[in-house]
């Protein structure tokens, strides 16, 4: 009885633990919300951009007549995701300059010293960005369907959100090394330059089979080539890419939120103990 008690009291403690960790992560969440939401101008301007976007690549579709596209209207599909998967990326690669805020606003001195502390923070920055990316993949889907005449595989498309959800975490772990290099370094030069590699090499725009040789490798490596593929099938009915499975797609995907936020984490948290050592956390 008393190994059990003793087991009941450890459950215990690590739910507790776990419980308080939720709520924390709510209390950032909610905070970022208000935050967004007193910039009713940005949210509005964030809604004209997304239509005028799509209206940009509309027309650019109606000069494409081109394999394997038998229509305008298909590339306009190929693009559309292509488009909310862009935005998902940038979600993801918002961290760091969020984190850079946080610093020049002198606030995540309290993060630091709070029981939450500044690993689980950093991460917990990263909620609200994905959660408002989420959202507005969904009224581009919207917009795309309503005004443009979007045709989408209705049968598939709820498997869309776990996807575009996987797609968004698979992708933290870049976040987070250069979150981590934020930390250490108060910049990270180099995040912009990522993603515009990233979303070259991901096929957004264009099919991945249009690269040269040597960029292929990219597009092997990062996982939003399947995320952006899988996407397209499910929510369009766009063909796999040659040699790509969904099964294999779905475990390149698994394998970076798996493998790579746990390491994406511990990088943080050795970049807060950099900075708490060398006396620099404070520091913009």
């Amino acid at each position: 009885m008393t190994e059990l008690a003793l087991a009941g009291n450890r459950l215990a403690g690590t739910l507790g633990l776990v419980r308080a960790y939720l709520s924390a992560t709510a209390g950032i969440v909610r905070r970022d919300a208000v935050i967004r939401a007193s910039y009713r101008g940005t949210l509005l301007s964030t809604l004209v951009s997304v239509i005028f976007g799509l209206a940009t690549f509309y027309f650019v579709s109606k000069l494409v007549r081109v394999p394997p596209f038998n229509s305008p209207g298909d590339y306009f599909a190929f693009t559309v995701v292509g488009i909310v998967v862009f935005g998902l990326m940038q979600s993801s690669l918002s961290i760091p300059s969020n984190l850079r805020q946080e610093l020049v606003a002198g606030t995540y001195e309290r993060l630091v010293l709070s029981p939450f502390g500044s690993t689980a923070a950093t991460v917990a920055l990263m909620v609200f960005p994905i959660l408002f990316a989420l959202t507005m993949a969904l009224v581009e889907l919207g917009v795309a369907v309503v005004v443009f005449g979007l045709h989408v595989e209705w049968d598939t498309a709820a498997l869309a959100l776990p996807l575009g959800v996987a797609g968004a975490f698979a992708f933290a772990p870049v976040a987070l090394v250069f979150a981590a290099i934020t930390l250490a370094f108060k910049q990270a030069p180099g995040q912009n330059a990522a993603l515009a590699v990233f979303a070259l090499a991901s096929g957004l725009y264009f099919p991945v089979a249009l690269l040269p040789w040597w960029l292929h490798w990219i597009s092997e490596i990062q996982p939003y080539t399947p995320t952006v593929a899988l996407l397209r099938h499910v929510l369009i009915g766009f063909p796999l890419p040659l040699g790509m499975s969904i099964a294999g797609a779905v475990a390149k995907i698994a394998a970076f939120i798996v493998i790579g936020i746990p390491i994406g984490v511990l990088l943080v948290s050795i970049a807060g103990r950099y900075g708490r050592r060398h006396g620099t956390i404070i520091e913009y």
